[in-house]
């Protein structure tokens, strides 16, 4: 008989016309519900306009109820053992393919969305650490641990230098507060030895 599916292609490809035509149908009543709405309180050529669109849309809302009824006819009289397949091959895992977009989606939203937010935050918080200081060998640390005993070493011997100048500054300047009173000294002593003796 003609228009009968024979194959389990022949059933799917049916099913989604179905489905299109539905939707096509769907989309045109809506389309001349909201004219219809529009043509109150219209006039002239603005009413005239909206009636002959609506007039269009309801030549292909007849056509589309048609063409589904005719596709609803063709997998009316599908045989059974052809739709047992068909059901078959669309399920997926043991779910209808609807059920199973669904639960991808909550399995997307419930796990894989948290775990991706939270390996996020890990890599944020170890970005924002700053890197370990690289190892240091043995040699490199005896090496090390040398030049810190010999910078201590001449941290020392400058102290002591600096210790040593502010020894010989505090003389000098010692010498020099001292140095009037001993002039006059030396100046007493060297007119005593040359007046003569009282005799």
């Amino acid at each position: 008989m003609p228009g009968v599916p024979r194959t389990v292609a022949d059933v799917i490809g049916l099913r989604e016309r179905r489905e299109e035509l539905s939707n096509q149908l769907i989309s045109a009543t809506g389309r001349r519900a909201s004219l219809s709405r529009q043509l109150a309180g219209k006039e002239g050529i603005d009413r005239a306009g909206i009636e002959s669109h609506m007039a269009v849309l309801d030549k292909r809302i007849m056509q589309l109820e048609s063409d589904i009824a005719e596709t609803g006819r063709q997998l009316t009289m599908t045989p059974g053992a052809l739709v047992a397949s068909t059901e078959a091959s669309r399920q997926v895992m043991g779910m209808d393919p609807n059920r199973a977009a669904t639960v991808s989606v909550f399995f997307t939203i419930l796990v894989l969305a948290p775990l991706a937010i939270g390996a996020a935050r890990l890599m944020w918080k170890r970005a924002g650490r700053p890197a370990p200081p690289p190892a240091i060998s043995g040699d490199a640390a005896r090496r090390l641990e040398r030049l810190e005993q010999g910078m201590d070493a001449i941290a020392i011997e400058i102290e002591r230098v600096s210790e040593g100048q502010r020894f010989v500054t505090r003389l000098l300047s010692e010498a020099h507060t001292n140095a009037p009173l001993a002039i006059p000294r030396q100046a007493e002593e060297a007119s005593a030895s040359a007046s003569p003796p009282i005799r």
